[in-house]
């Protein structure tokens, strides 16, 4: 392959690039790009014989569709599929400050950030699946214990959930990968675990889900994308993003709309189990004002 060829399919976004013709493609080539863009994460581990049989066509059918979208085989394709996943985390600050303003001051790029944060948040509202989220609130109200598990950057979303549902009237703990491994023994049936995960890739926590899953606790996925590997050993699952947003960068939008799942679903198990008012909250709020405050509150 050339110098030119090998760039090309380091820089396209393949992804992108098959939802945008799949409107158009008919017969065997929409059935292959249909499997694509379903579960691309379940497509990086397969063969061309299992994409295949999951998309019901022949092989030369999976190869002639390679060829269509400009990759000389198979392997090619797989290749540009992981290349458009890993995007995920790679949204830096040059193309914020492009967008921003012409001199590329620093107001220009609060602007600029603050529309892609509501643009993220808009997004999320309208990606959450409602039904998952209601039956991930029933089943954090009836745990007797929650236990959110972060990894790395995903920690802090851990974190703040794990505060958030604390302050919904449940007993919820963030904790690591390396330190629930010294927990999950105890893991019952009547415990909830949730898992979260930029990209639904990060082995530890997906282990550790399985592993919690297998001793009888309700487990939820917390991802930006559907579809992930998190989500494959969860009961429920949750995201936060499209694929599409996902891929323009993460990076930057991820914690923001983390957090209002995270405020959303804590609203949501207040409601189911409290009727909105946890029974220690008010009398927490005014020890936090009458020790930890110093003088009165700002007029």
């Amino acid at each position: 392959m050339s110098v030119e060829s090998s760039a090309k399919y380091r820089t396209i976004d393949c992804l992108t690039m098959i939802e945008q013709r799949l409107p158009a493609l008919r017969g065997a080539s929409r059935k292959v790009a249909d499997a694509i863009v379903r579960d691309p994460w379940a497509i990086l581990g397969m063969t061309i014989y299992e994409v295949a049989e999951v998309a019901d066509v022949s092989l030369p059918s999976v190869t002639r569709f390679s060829r269509a979208v400009g990759y000389p085989g198979f392997r090619e394709l797989v290749q540009g599929i992981a290349q458009s996943l890993g995007r995920i985390e790679t949204m830096d600050l040059d193309a914020l400050s492009d967008a921003s303003s012409s001199d590329g001051m620093v107001p220009g790029l609060v602007g600029a950030v603050v529309r892609r944060q509501i643009d993220a948040l808009q997004t999320a509202a309208r990606t959450i699946d409602q039904e998952a989220l209601r039956d991930a609130a029933g089943a954090i109200a009836r745990a007797y214990r929650c236990t959110i598990i972060g990894h790395g950057g995903a920690y802090v979303p851990s974190l703040g959930m794990a505060i958030k549902l604390n302050w919904a009237g449940v007993a919820a703990y963030a904790s690591t990968p390396d330190l629930y491994s010294n927990q999950v023994m105890s893991a019952t049936a009547d415990d909830v675990v949730i898992g979260i995960s930029h990209q639904g890739r990060t082995k530890e926590v997906i282990e550790m889900l399985r592993l919690a899953r297998g001793f009888g606790a309700t487990t939820i996925s917390v991802t930006t994308v559907p579809s992930s590997p998190l989500g494959s050993v969860a009961d429920i699952q949750l995201a936060v993003l499209t694929p599409e947003v996902a891929r323009a960068g993460t990076f930057l939008i991820a914690l923001d709309a983390l957090n209002l799942l995270a405020d959303v679903l804590a609203a949501a198990v207040s409601d189911e189990k409290w009727s909105g008012t946890p029974p220690n909250r008010a009398p927490v709020v005014e020890w936090i004002e009458t020790h930890l405050r110093i003088g009165p509150l700002p007029t």
